[in-house]
């Protein structure tokens, strides 16, 4: 009896034995197994909380995050504050952009005393996607009181700083990672970015030397942030922004694994199936560029579906892309896994992404090549970087030939401007000057670009007609209210009173307009130039004076006013940008004559030809998918060729 007894306490607990094959196929990474294993442990031992946790971590590196969850709940339901459970939670909802789930889940896990750094910034990271900046910092500030040097609470303060108007705040917490990081190029790129949105240029020559001197020197391969997008607006090489650009492409690359491959025989339908991919279908000016040529498409020839990983604002732009599309297909909710398996289920031949390297981005979707061909196009103004991104859309002006060793994507070219616009917008309505705080007698020189695309070249240039014209004013947009000290010092250390600068606030879409009616000239940036809002002041009737380099992004606005019929706007020197202006504001006739032309040609400017764009645009289209279904690889498709 007493040996009976012995051998029962030693024998091992129900389920051991599946539990501990299941960790053996987890220490081999075989998911599957893992699963069926641990799987056996619960049904045999449904009360284990252990064996439930490594279910739900099976199901979790699997990609399985519905099952996941399920799992953890069970445990949860043993163990109400076990914490590994939680994290895994969280964790899924992370993965699968459930952002207020997740914060739900951190809550849970600080009420049961956990106090961990990343947890914490992980906490503070889905309070910011929801924007809701003021307690992001909170939890950022609480893990950088229990690690002072954790890089990552830093970073991410900064951003919520930004995002409330703080960017000199912004600024100092970036100058901590710079101190815990001094080669951090996503730190230094970013620092640069935020000092410019308040016109601050004082390290501006150094910082740039730095970033050139850091993106020379990258070892090629390398996958990094450089926040690229801040870099668009700097005197950099293109081909130093594309080093940038494919580091980081191939982050999100490196964290998937593509589906197979799609042969050209399993697509050869008469009809072709457009997918767009985008964070911003709501009311922001990719989806108010594009909604018209949606809707003026080709039915017969193509079948359309948009999958929005945005906020929904419930907003008019909104609704009318939902009525112009086959299928509207909210990817919230979903992993970048189960997200590219969606659009490979829908049989999409080209998938369009609308976002590149801008907030919001999901290339990792694009990564697992859900579709057979994918292009870039409008949402973000250079190369991707990417080897999952077959082409960029573009026109000769913007993306020529001659430039294509700047795009890691084929060029695909439409003949006249790349840019959709239609005849939507608002046509401005009466607006008095002094409504607008405005002088009535001053020659008013627009510059309603965000502020970081300012640098002091343009700044020099729009002084000097300062200086020349006595009733000149430059009008610039107030995007943050951090902006005027440094604005007034720059323009004092030129000869510039502050009187002489005057400063717009925010006001309604269709105010917009009227207000900027008021202008008589739009003054552009470099090498950052106006994109819409190039489109704006010419639908306004205003006219825009650009220079344009190499950069995709330098370009637009000359492409803008080919199309508007005034090309000779767009120049190649500053010298020559500053003659423009001066011929401008010294000659009424001239800027009548401009003026004249924009307004009385508004409905039949090429510009404005949705109807064109859209034939041009359907084929180009057409052409990339025509190449595949022939079994080739894809080439640059210039508008030249037919």
């Amino acid at each position: 009896m007493h040996h009976a007894q012995t051998q029962l306490s030693r024998r091992a607990p129900a389920g051991h034995a599946h539990w501990q094959r299941g960790v053996d196929l987890t220490s081999r990474s075989d998911w599957r197994g893992a699963i069926e294993a641990f799987e056996h442990a619960t049904r045999e031992a449904p009360k284990d909380v252990v064996y439930w946790v490594n279910l739900a971590n099976a199901y979790r590196r699997s990609g399985d995050t519905v099952q996941a969850v399920a799992s953890a709940a069970r445990a949860l339901d043993l163990e109400p504050e076990h914490a590994l459970a939680l994290q895994i939670t969280a964790d899924c909802h992370l993965q699968a952009h459930r952002y207020a789930d997740a914060v739900a889940v951190y809550e849970r896990l600080e009420r049961s005393g956990v106090r961990d750094c990343d947890l914490l910034v992980n906490h503070g990271a889905m309070l910011q996607a929801l924007r809701r900046h003021t307690e992001a910092i909170g939890k950022f500030l609480e893990a950088a009181a229990l690690k002072p040097d954790h890089v990552q609470a830093h970073a991410m303060m900064s951003t919520s700083f930004r995002d409330l108007g703080l960017k000199r705040e912004a600024v100092e917490c970036l100058k901590t990672v710079l101190a815990l990081k001094p080669q951090n190029l996503q730190a230094l790129s970013h620092e640069s970015y935020e000092k410019r949105h308040i016109c601050d240029w004082k390290d501006l020559d150094a910082d740039v030397a730095s970033l050139t001197q850091q993106l020379q020197t990258a070892p090629s391969g390398l996958a990094r942030i450089a926040t690229v997008f801040g870099l668009l607006s700097l005197p950099i090489d293109p081909a130093l922004l594309l080093v940038a650009a494919r580091g980081e492409a191939l982050v999100p690359a490196l964290a998937v694994t593509p589906l197979a491959p799609v042969a050209p025989a399993e697509r050869m339908g008469a009809r072709i199936r457009v997918g767009y991919l985008s964070y911003d279908f709501h009311e922001h000016p990719v989806s108010q560029l594009l909604v018209e040529v949606l809707e003026q498409r080709d039915r017969s020839q193509f079948d359309l579906v948009l999958y929005s990983h945005g906020p929904d604002d419930d907003s008019r732009v909104r609704h009318r892309l939902k009525a112009a599309t086959d299928d509207f297909v909210d990817l919230r909710g979903l992993t970048d896994r189960q997200a590219a398996e969606r659009i490979r289920g829908d049989r999409i031949d080209l998938l369009i992404d609308l976002q590149g390297h801008t907030r919001g981005q999901r290339l990792a979707i694009l990564a697992q090549r859900p579709a057979p061909v994918q292009a870039a196009f409008l949402g973000y103004p250079g190369s991707t970087g990417a080897d999952y991104i077959d082409y960029i859309v573009g026109d000769p002006l913007v993306t020529p030939i001659e430039l294509a060793g700047h795009y890691s994507e084929k060029l695909a070219q439409l003949p006249l401007c790349f840019q959709p616009n239609g005849r939507w917008r608002p046509l401005p309505q009466p607006m008095t000057r002094q409504e607008a705080g405005l002088p009535d007698d001053a020659f008013v020189m627009c510059a309603f670009n965000h502020t970081y695309k300012i640098l002091p070249e343009a700044f020099d240039a729009w002084c000097a007609v300062l200086r020349e014209i006595p009733h000149a004013v430059l009008w610039l947009k107030e995007t943050n209210g951090q902006l005027r000290s440094c604005v007034h010092a720059e323009a004092a250390a030129r000869g510039v009173a502050p009187e002489r600068i005057v400063f717009a606030q925010n006001v309604a879409f269709d105010a917009h307009f009227s207000r900027l009616a008021l202008a008589d000239v739009f003054v552009d940036t470099w090498p950052y130039n106006a994109h819409t809002t190039a489109s704006d002041a010419l639908w306004a009737g205003v006219p825009v004076v650009t220079l344009y380099q190499n950069s995709f992004a330098s370009r637009v606005a000359a492409s803008v006013l080919n199309a508007a019929g005034i090309a000779e706007l767009a120049v190649e020197t500053v010298d020559d940008y500053q003659r423009a202006l001066l011929a401008l504001a010294s000659d009424p006739a001239l800027l009548q004559t401009y003026r004249n032309h924009l307004q009385t040609q508004r409905m039949t400017l090429p510009l404005f030809d949705s109807q064109r764009y859209v034939r041009e645009f359907e084929h180009l289209l057409a052409r990339m998918v025509q190449r595949f279904r022939a079994g080739l690889p894809p080439d640059h498709l210039l508008a030249s060729q037919p």
